[in-house]
This record gives structure tokens, C-alpha cells and sequence, in this order.
């Protein structure tokens, strides 16, 4: 049923009139006689009789009364509701995000702070792992957005460029390195190096680089994430060459960073399934996180 019927029901019954209904909607006063003829048809009832110039509800029109006030309840709560999904700020929305592992000390806190104070009605679920993993649970629509290295090792991903980091080395605050502005391949030659797996498009270049220069990385430890490679360089156990963005996350440890003469980049996107239709929601988070991440002091 039109819910304008029930509305101008409403507005007959507390006015008295069809002109005083007119007013109150903002319509001509034959619309409003139109409307309640159209409902009186729909129902199949007399809803009003004329007493001394007003418009009095019929008895029918009482017993109906309670029922018609709960469905244009229900309609003000359903519009209300559309304009907050539309708004992408909803109790009903939980956006779910993936990210590395090492973004979620600092930097995606940070992220997450801004993004909630101005959706303050949103749930979120946060996800973190390996490129690999976040790949696959955008595929498997378990997450809806993930932070990703570029380039995606799978099909079927809609990415937006968001940031791109060169690489540095991570050493603790004594290492002989560590007086140095900039530290080049050659000044790592013989140096126990913490490097990410071997499997990883970082260590690829790394390696690369290397081999360019006639040389070979003395690789003491391979670590699977930037948070747990600048742990361990922390403790003195080698240097790590990671990419700045989230080697930033550890600047709490004893640590020093200093930026990789030869410019290795990293790139960044977020991400998400191409066949999901992105939310407002998601927007939004993207708009705020990559603010938030083009605004870091990076060199």
C-alpha cells in the first residue's frame, strides 16, 4: 500500500480537514481529496463523515487507526535506515578489512580512529596476514577490502593505487651501519641479514639487486613479515631491508632506519573482488586510509 495514503489519512485525522491536510503536506487540497477516495477504495471502508464542518473518523476508521500508526512507523524506520546505508553509516553495516600484520600496530589504529569518529554506527572486522592470505579472502568475499602489495598474484581483483614506499634498512641504534645517512648494497657485503622468504616478491628484488651488483646476500634469518624482521634486527641479529611504510610502525624499538642507496620501490593498492559492488562503506574506509597513508613522512 502507498504509504502517502496512510500520511494523508494521518494528516486528516489530526487536522480535521482536507484543507488543514493540504497545508500540513505541502499538496493541493483535490490531491488530498484524491488520496483518501483511493484508500477508502483500497479498503473498502468509509474512513470519515462530516460533523459541522470537520471531518470525523468513522468507527471503522478507530479500529484501524492503531494498525495504520505501527505501518507508518515501520515506513519512517525503513527511510530512516535507507539514508543511513546510503550514508555508508549503519548499526546493520560491518565492514570487513585485511591487511599485512604489519599495519595493525599503529598505522591501521590510527586509520580506524578517523574512519569510526565519522561513521560512529559501523562495525568492523579486521584481518590481517600474508599477501596470499588477504588475495584470498577478498576472492572468497570474506573480507571486502584488503591493503595489498603490487603486483596481486591472482585474477578477479579491482585495485586503486593508494601509495608507493622505497626500501630501507632497519638495524639496531648500534650497528656499525647505523652512522651512515645511506647505506648502499655494497656497504651490506659480509653483513647477517634478516630478508623475508624467499617466496615473497620483496626478497625477489632484494635478490636481484643483489646479484646485480656481482654479490651475494649473507642471509642469517628469513622472516615472513615486516613487524617480526625489525624485531629481530632490533635485537642485533642482523640488518633487514624492508619497505619504509611499515618498517614507520617500529619506530617505538631500538631501532635505526636508514633509506637503501639503490631505489627499490614498493607499491600498494587496496583491493577488492571484481564482482562484489563496492559499499559506501568501503569508500569511505579507502578515502580515509589513503589520506592518512599519502600524508606519512615517508623519503
Amino acid at each position: 500500500m502507498d504509504l502517502n495514503l496512510l500520511t494523508t489519512y494521518h494528516a486528516i485525522l489530526e487536522t480535521g480537514s482536507t484543507q488543514g491536510a493540504a497545508r500540513r503536506l505541502a499538496v493541493s487540497q483535490s490531491a488530498v481529496s484524491r488520496r483518501l477516495s483511493q484508500l477508502e477504495a483500497e479498503l473498502g471502508l468509509a474512513l470519515f463523515q462530516r460533523d459541522k464542518g470537520r471531518l470525523v473518523p468513522t468507527r471503522e476508521a478507530r479500529m484501524l487507526d492503531a494498525q495504520i500508526g505501527l505501518v507508518l512507523d515501520h515506513g519512517a524506520r525503513l527511510r530512516t535506515r535507507a539514508r543511513e546505508i546510503g550514508s555508508g553509516n549503519a548499526a546493520s553495516i560491518t565492514l570487513r578489512i585485511a591487511v599485512p600484520a604489519s599495519l595493525t600496530l599503529s598505522i591501521l589504529p590510527s586509520i580506524l580512529q578517523e574512519f569510526l569518529s565519522r561513521n560512529d554506527r559501523v562495525q568492523v572486522e579486521v584481518h590481517s596476514g600474508a599477501y596470499d592470505t588477504i588475495e584470498r579472502m577478498l576472492l572468497d568475499e570474506r573480507a571486502e577490502v584488503g591493503f595489498l602489495r603490487m603486483p596481486t598474484q591472482r585474477g578477479g581483483l579491482a585495485t586503486t593505487p593508494v601509495i608507493s614506499a622505497r626500501t630501507v634498512c632497519v638495524m639496531s641504534q648500534d650497528h656499525p651501519l647505523a652512522g651512515q645517512e645511506t647505506v648502499s648494497v655494497n656497504d651490506l657485503f659480509g653483513v647477517p641479514l634478516i630478508l623475508l622468504g624467499r617466496l615473497r616478491l620483496p626478497r625477489r628484488d632484494i635478490d636481484e639487486l643483489f646479484w646485480a651488483h656481482g654479490l651475494r646476500p649473507d642471509v642469517r634469518i628469513e622472516a615472513h613479515s615486516v613487524m617480526s624482521a625489525c624485531a629481530l634486527a632490533a635485537r642485533g641479529l642482523g640488518v633487514t631491508l624492508v619497505n619504509e611504510l611499515m618498517a614507520r610502525d617500529y619506530v617505538h624499538l631500538p631501532i635505526a632506519i636508514r633509506p637503501l642507496a639503490e631505489r627499490v620501490l614498493h607499491h600498494f593498492s587496496f583491493a577488492m573482488a571484481e564482482q562484489v559492488p563496492p559499499s559506501e562503506t568501503m569508500h569511505d574506509f579507502v578515502r580515509v586510509a589513503t589520506n592518512h597513508l599519502t600524508g606519512m613522512p615517508l623519503s
